[in-house]
């Protein structure tokens, strides 16, 4: 069975609002875990391990920002620890990251040494993709430059497959392209129309059975739900991805 999370964007505003409560209801929903980001009440790492542990969810993951690693990473690396988690990474990078394949290449550098620290925890650092990584320089595109700079063994890919499809790419060729280097698969879906836009998941253009079997081939550890808009709603939409994705089969046995 595969294992889905739900990483916390989606909910942003219901935890704001009522952190511990709206955690419970994922839970309900039937995600085996959640990945961190934004809003996370006001509990310790402590405290909310106790949480999760009670709702049976697991702390897989989190999202941080290039400036959380230049300072004060040490005491986040062992927050993660506490909180049980197996993952940490970059949510996204600023323009002076990405302007040249040199920067790209500085970037690469400097993940490898937040993978470096991670990996005295037990914890895997990952990078998060957008659309922009699909520009390209010298006719390369920012994603590979940053990917083929990085050592494979510390850098991995949390693969965003509707960004992929976004910057114009097919996310399972590019799962395909870097099996064995993504851990962390982010799944939302892309609207039948011509905005593009978000949608829950199922009920868009993106091809989930090729990406499922792709990311399973990949050796995929988790697969997380993210919606940055939520169309019925954010809790609605959360637990109506999670049914649409147990309706297809795409749960597995």
């Amino acid at each position: 069975m595969r294992k889905i999370g739900l990483q916390l964007y989606t909910v942003r505003d219901s935890a704001k609002k009522d952190f511990i409560g709206t955690i419970k209801e994922v839970a309900a929903m039937g995600y085996a875990g959640i990945e961190g980001g934004g809003t996370m009440g006001d509990l310790t790492s402590r405290e909310l391990r106790k949480v999760l542990d009670d709702l049976g969810l697991r702390f897989m993951s989190g999202h941080i920002s290039m400036d959380n690693i230049k300072g004060g990473f040490e005491g986040i690396i062992e927050s993660y620890v506490t909180l049980g988690a197996s993952y940490i990474g970059l949510s996204s990078i600023g323009e002076e990251w990405r302007k040249t394949p040199a920067d790209w290449q500085r970037a690469a550098r400097q993940m490898e040494k937040a993978a470096v620290l991670c990996q005295k925890s037990d914890l895997t650092f990952f990078y998060h993709n957008h659309a922009f990584e699909f520009e390209k320089f010298d006719g390369k595109y920012g994603f590979d430059i940053l990917f083929d700079s990085a050592d494979p063994a510390l850098v991995k890919s949390e693969m965003d497959v509707y960004w992929v499809a976004k910057g114009g790419q097919d996310p399972v060729a590019y799962l395909n392209k870097y099996a064995g280097r993504v851990p962390l698969v982010h799944i939302k879906d892309m609207t039948q129309d011509d905005t593009k836009t978000f949608e829950i998941i199922g009920e868009g253009r993106i091809d989930f059975d090729g990406v499922f079997a792709a990311g399973d081939k990949a050796s995929a550890d988790w697969y997380i739900v993210e919606q940055d808009q939520c169309p019925k709603g954010e809790l609605a939409s959360a637990r109506q991805s999670y049914e649409n994705i147990v309706a297809r089969g795409w749960l597995g046995k």
